[in-house]
């Protein structure tokens, strides 16, 4: 049909020119996508070979770092891995945090962590690729101009084109799967690296770069010597930013295929289920926390990680407003040439052996009886728990004091650390390895240790308490005892006065934990679908008339197994036995966990000031405050623990117990603002000369205080 028969055909119909349009579109349609087929058969038939080279290092290194290496390493070995590796890059305290956060991620099943291994895996295959290409190309922008006008329009279009549009290539030409899927994430979080080695050589001040040439520095010693390293803040930021964009991308990703905790989070997505989503989006955001952690620079760790992914995604194209810009400004100090710390007195000295001695008792108690004919706690969840005669369990035992008898173990080895550094190098060691550390893992022991001999056993059960358990009682009120006493004489000041007026956002905080303490008790403590729960005796013997009524009258098999299958499902759905932390029918450590908010709360007025206002007993109080907020934290550990440790399929803990722990968490969080001015005391002597000196604030992490 001619463009003019179509013409006369729309003045014939009553819609007049929006059918003719309408035909005009059809008859110019340009065959666009005929054309990209076309390129791609072609481009598949004739250009294999280019695509398999640059396919081989994306498929080399996720088969050598995923599938051959990280897959098969046990998740403790990771663990220590991350640790050695966070404290050689970052320090202690990170490298810490990276392997109880990976830990986290392994105890959560076995499926999340091979998981969480390809997800750093494929992480790492993409950031280092990234690094290769980028950081080359970054300094050619730098160095020639003529480069960086070539490279700059395509880390626009990179970053301006969805990554939905440049998916489609890389299906087509690599098909589905991790391979593609990294590619993809490594073309996504390529572009801020490169520019900000770009702009990290550019700034680098031309008078020192002339000085270099000047001397005869050859140009590969200018750049190796001056240029990157005076660009090292700049090429940092751009690795981290290159790092978070990788992150959020993996979960695009996992629509192409690759594996990692991506593909959990679509999974669950697609079948609305909410307990893998939750942990699969648990795991996720404490792999992207540890990775975003490790790569920081040193002057870049404030901000939350959601905050940092979304200026890293926001700045995309302008990622220099991220480099963080060191305060030069210049101070006068007072040097002190021979400042000493406050030595430990006869005194001090009575009190913390008094608390270290409590400790070691403790200690030694974990490795006695706590418990004999039964398990007090595990038997909630196990069933051959339930009954063991003549049998007795020591305090690291599945069915003994399992998770109760570590914490007392780990705490007890935090109060002979923090005794043993106090006594050796006294305010030298870490933070927290001084009085009012000792304090709190004092009170948290003590109350995780009475907690355990609180705690009801099942009503089936008839267990003996062991004489390790009373021991570690014992052990504790000394220690407790002896770290109240060292605390209330030890040298301690703030670094800064405190806040004169009473900290009302303290106490209603607090108030907030304990409602939340409340709530929990009410709440599930543990969820029971065990078969033998679910199908009682009386279940069975309905299912079994039923099946000898279909096999009787074979004619009504059909409304008998309609029959049958609803009495199954009735039966499944109110089979589940949930216990509160309050019922009888279950530990009712609710009731110990709120009475405890309920004690918090009371340290927390006396230490906010509401009955009077003193640095050192507000200090005190507030140490209090925290070792209760530990011992909440620590029972509630404790039960989830141990119940993930040994209990039975289909046996959990409840939202309760994390609620409580949480609130736990929160109390102890309360009193840190506080715990942090404080420090040993220092001291000065007449004969001290002081010298003055000029410190630049963005070389020193040391605040202003104490350099003054």
């Amino acid at each position: 049909m001619t463009l003019l028969q179509t013409a006369i055909l729309a003045q014939e119909t009553s819609d007049g020119p929006k059918i003719w349009e309408n035909r005009v579109l059809d008859e110019f349609e340009i065959p666009f996508g005929a054309w990209m087929d076309q390129t791609v058969d072609w481009i598949d038939g004739n250009l294999g070979w280019l695509l398999a080279i640059i396919e081989w290092p994306f498929a080399f290194l996720i088969n050598l770092v995923v599938d051959s290496f990280l897959e098969k390493l046990p998740w403790l070995v990771v663990c220590l891995g991350f640790f050695v590796l966070g404290s050689l890059v970052r320090n202690v305290k990170v490298g810490a945090f990276a392997a109880i956060a990976l830990a986290t991620c392994g105890i959560l099943g076995n499926s999340y962590w091979i998981e969480t291994a390809r997800t750093i895996g494929y992480i790492f295959v993409a950031v280092v690729l990234s690094v290769i290409i980028g950081v080359p190309v970054g300094v050619l922008c730098g160095r020639i101009d003529s480069v960086w006008k070539v490279v700059r329009p395509m880390l626009d279009a990179m970053q301006v084109v969805h990554s939905f549009v440049y998916m489609l290539p890389f299906i087509f030409f690599f098909g589905i799967g991790p391979t593609s899927a990294t590619m993809v994430t490594m073309v996504f979080a390529l572009p801020p690296l490169i520019r900000l080695t770009n702009l990290g050589i550019r700034q680098v001040p031309e008078d020192v770069v002339e000085a270099s040439r000047a001397y005869g520095a050859p140009e590969s010693r200018v750049l190796l010597d001056v240029q990157l390293p005076l660009a090292r803040p700049a090429i940092m930021t751009g690795l981290n930013q290159t790092l978070l964009l990788a992150i959020s991308m993996l979960g695009i990703a996992a629509l192409m295929g690759a594996g990692g905790l991506g593909r959990l989070l679509l999974r669950a997505l697609s079948g609305q289920n909410v307990a893998l989503a939750s942990s699969g989006g648990l795991a996720f955001f404490l792999v992207a926390v540890v990775l975003d952690r490790m790569s920081q620079p040193e002057e870049g760790d404030s901000g939350s990680l959601g905050h940092r992914i979304k200026m890293a995604w926001a700045h995309r194209k302008d990622p220099e407003v991220l480099i963080p810009v060191g305060n030069t400004t210049k101070v006068a100090k007072h040097v002190a040439t021979g400042p000493r710390l406050a030595s430990v007195g006869s005194t001090e000295r009575q009190w913390i052996i008094v608390a270290g001695v409590g400790a070691l008792i403790s200690l030694v108690s974990v490795f006695l009886p706590w418990v004999s004919d039964g398990a007090k706690i595990g038997s909630y969840g196990r069933r051959v728990d339930e009954s063991l005669p003549g049998e007795t369990f020591s305090g690291l035992s599945a069915s003994g004091g399992s998770f109760f008898g570590y914490i007392v173990f780990g705490l007890s080895l935090f109060i002979l650390g923090s005794v043993v550094m106090t006594l050796r190098d006294p305010g030298k060691g870490p933070r927290w390895m001084t009085t009012d550390g000792a304090v709190i893992a004092s009170i948290a022991m003590l109350i995780s240790t009475v907690g355990y001999i609180l705690a009801s056993p099942p009503n089936v059960v008839e267990v003996s308490t062991g004489l390790g358990v009373w021991l570690a009682l014992v052990g504790s009120l000394i220690a407790t005892v002896g770290s109240a006493l060292w605390i209330s004489i030890a040298p301690h000041t703030p670094l800064h006065p405190l806040n004169a007026d009473v900290a009302w956002g303290r106490v209603a905080g607090v108030g907030a934990a304990t409602v939340v303490l409340l709530i929990a008790g009410f709440s599930g403590w543990s969820f029971d679908e065990r078969q033998d729960v679910v199908f009682t005796p009386e279940l069975e013997a309905q299912i079994d008339e039923l099946k000898q009524q279909a096999r009787d009258e074979p004619e009504n098999a059909g409304p008998i197994a309609a029959e049958l299958s609803s009495l199954v499902a009735s039966a499944s759905n109110r089979g589940t036995i949930v216990t509160s932390g309050f019922s009888d029918q279950g530990p009712r450590l609710g009731i110990w966990t709120l009475l405890l908010g309920g004690l918090a709360l009371a340290t927390t007025m006396q230490a906010a000031g509401v009955f009077g206002m003193d640095e050192h007993k507000s200090w005190i109080w507030s140490t209090i405050t925290a070792g209760v907020g530990a011992g909440t934290a620590g029972i509630t550990a404790a039960w989830i623990g141990t119940l993930v440790r040994s209990a039975d399929p289909n046996y959990v803990s409840g939202m309760g117990s994390f609620l409580a722990f949480i609130a736990g968490i929160l109390i102890l969080a309360s009193s840190s603002p506080v715990l942090k001015e404080f420090r040993r005391e220092r001291i000065f002597d007449d004969s001290i000369n002081l010298t003055s000196k000029t410190i630049d604030l963005a070389e020193t992490e040391a605040p202003v205080s104490e350099l003054v």
